[in-house]
């Protein structure tokens, strides 16, 4: 791709003073620098992977990172995610390119925190990397500072993009494939420029989109823009199958599991409820027009007390442009002073960010929490570049004079300062609640428990129901070496969705149940299958449940061990912790001898 992209980026102008451009050059600096620093620092504040805010879904695209490491499918392709996967591998593999799959799997297992901290970092400093390198662009284009800053907002839309930029999730490289997007459209923004290459933006364009949905499948709506800026019929086929050869190169480790993935398409396009679930009639009619309000303007995100300022932005922004559209339509006497290519990218951006709306109201229907309004990362990401073409278009509108006109330009810097100011609040505060779910935690140490059998349902802090966790997700391929490396008396609850498994197994299907694969044993588990809780208890003096799912494993105890005593008092807010026998400091208590009254 490099020879394309030398021919699309823009010559250099001789007569551009370079004093200015020093100081911009500097300016543009200043939003990475920031980015890089948000997000280390957010990373450091959330703690250790495997703890219970942070242990889904990022072991598991550690655990498949090392499969791809020993040359075998990754397990979890639904996304599918697979970017991340060969990422991973290739920086796990970077670290130790001499020793075998062999060494190089017991090493990470053995300690899979440092490598996953080493990914996101790599991950970091290419989201910074294309940042600076939009803003570039971006000025080189403009000739101006401020839409170059404008572009380099993207990430800072939204606090809900910075907090998942921190994660071992596809939505941290969606980042970096939206910025290249955004980049490669500014690049087509110069006068003539499609005209002299067209097929090699159709190539550069196909690229970014291949990459994107391979990160992730609601990346796909940013396919309606491209189109609006190659015109020709040719061009935009070139787009297509460069796209879709794209799209295999970066999933080619999946290729032994690409029914899975078209399984899960089918069932996303099909069914009419969460995920896929519920009746195949592809949309909800009573529930669809709700998604749809509670996605735009309804609920909060879940994102406690971190504040944001993304759906107001996005929403006006929206507006405005759809606004704009209408007025250049019927303004016949102003096209030749609006930018025609500019007004073009402004069509594309609109159509797909009321595409991404649709669909995530359709697909991943948001409840009043608002708990899945990530999948609109995107969306919100393009509406830096949607800022950036109202700053270009609308003063050749030529309404309501010079004043309105110098007004409007002012709009746009204090939007910047804003943002910046609103975010600057959101990442404080973020931290500050990252901070404290971490310290609540880590404030019930596994290790004091030593003694005890410490059960784990989902979402415990615990390093062995991670890594449970990710090789569940994986379809359990390291469970020999994870049992020689973990300690023996860590066990975990299949109790994910009780309801569900029963009727799963009473013979109802998985799409009608909208689960993604097959839910396995219901009950205790350890390492080498199955166990009896009965059993595992008498082997202990002293046991501990916890996890986030509280009732869950209360209705579990109940069933399985009704006349068993235990403690609540260890709980924290973020988790259920159910002793027996032993206190909260793990001094075994009177009871320990056994566990029932």
């Amino acid at each position: 791709m490099g020879p394309i992209l030398t021919k699309l980026l823009p010559l250099s102008d001789s007569s551009h003073d370079r004093s200015h451009g020093g100081k911009s050059l500097a300016a543009l600096m200043v939003l990475p620098a920031c980015f890089l620093v948000a997000v280390l620092t957010l990373m450091e504040s959330a703690g250790p992977f495997w703890i219970w805010h942070n242990v889904d879904p990022e072991y598991a695209y550690l655990v498949n990172a090392l499969k791809i490491v020993n040359l075998t499918a990754p397990g979890h392709v639904d996304h599918p995610g697979t970017p991340l996967q060969w990422l991973g591998a290739l920086v796990i593999k970077a670290t130790y390119p001499t020793d075998s799959s062999t060494y190089i799997i017991e090493t990470v297992l053995a300690d899979p925190e440092t490598h996953m901290h080493r990914i996101c970092v790599v991950i970091t400093w290419l989201n910074a990397i294309i940042l600076l390198a939009a803003g570039m662009v971006g000025y080189a284009v403009f000739k101006n500072v401020l839409p170059a800053l404008m572009v380099q907002a993207a990430p800072f839309a939204s606090a809900q993009i910075i907090r998942h930029g921190i994660t071992l999730k596809p939505e941290s490289l969606l980042i970096l494939s939206v910025m290249a997007l955004i980049t490669v459209t500014l690049l087509a923004l110069r006068p003539g420029a499609v005209e002299a290459n067209r097929r090699g933006f159709a190539i550069a364009f196909g690229m970014v989109l291949g990459f994107g949905v391979a990160c992730k499948i609601n990346f796909a709506p940013l396919f309606l823009l491209p189109p609006f800026l190659l015109g020709d019929r040719k061009a935009i086929l070139t787009f297509a199958a460069s796209s879709l050869l794209a799209f295999l190169l970066f999933t080619l480790p999946a290729l032994g599991a690409y029914e899975q993935f078209t399984d899960w398409i089918v069932r996303l396009f099909l069914g009419s409820g969460h995920y896929g679930g519920g009746p195949a009639t592809v949309i909800n009619v009573e529930t669809y027009p709700r998604n749809i309000y509670r996605l735009i303007a309804g609920g909060s995100f879940n994102c406690v007390g971190c504040g944001d300022f993304a759906r107001p932005l996005f929403n006006i922004v929206f507006i405005l442009a759809v606004l704009t559209l209408v007025v250049a339509r019927r303004s016949p006497e102003r096209r030749d002073y609006i930018p025609k290519l500019d007004l073009q990218a402004l069509k594309g951006v609109v159509l797909t960010q009321m595409v991404m709306v649709l669909m995530v109201a359709k697909a991943f229907p948001t409840s009043e929490s608002g708990w899945n309004v990530y999948y609109m990362i995107p969306a919100y990401m393009l509406t830096a570049l949607s800022s950036v073409l109202l700053y270009r278009i609308v003063p050749t509108l030529g309404l309501g004079g010079g004043t309105v006109r110098r007004c409007f330009a002012l709009v746009f810097p204090a939007l910047l300062v804003l943002i910046a100011i609103t975010q600057a609040f959101g990442i404080a505060r973020l931290d500050r609640n990252y901070r404290d779910m971490r310290d609540m935690g880590l404030s019930v140490g596994n290790e004091r428990f030593s003694a005890c059998a410490r059960i784990s349902g989902y979402s415990a802090s615990s390093p062995s129901f991670a890594l449970y966790n990710g090789n569940l997700q994986a379809g359990f391929p390291f469970s020999k070496q994870l049992n020689e490396l973990r300690p023996e008396n860590d066990f975990w609850l299949n109790i994910f969705w009780p309801h569900v498994w029963i009727r799963y197994k009473a013979g109802l299907s998985r799409t009608s149940l909208g689960i993604e694969r097959d839910p396995g044993n219901y009950g205790l588990w350890d390492w080498t299958g199955s166990r009896d809780l009965q059993q595992v208890l008498s082997h202990y003096p002293c046991a501990v449940f916890r996890g986030s799912r509280r009732r869950a494993i209360a209705k579990f105890l109940a069933a399985e061990a009704p006349e068993s005593k235990y403690d609540t008092s260890c709980s924290t807010p973020s988790e259920g912790v159910f002793t027996m026998g032993v206190d909260c400091q793990g001094r075994l208590t009177e009871s320990s001898e056994n566990n029932t009254p």
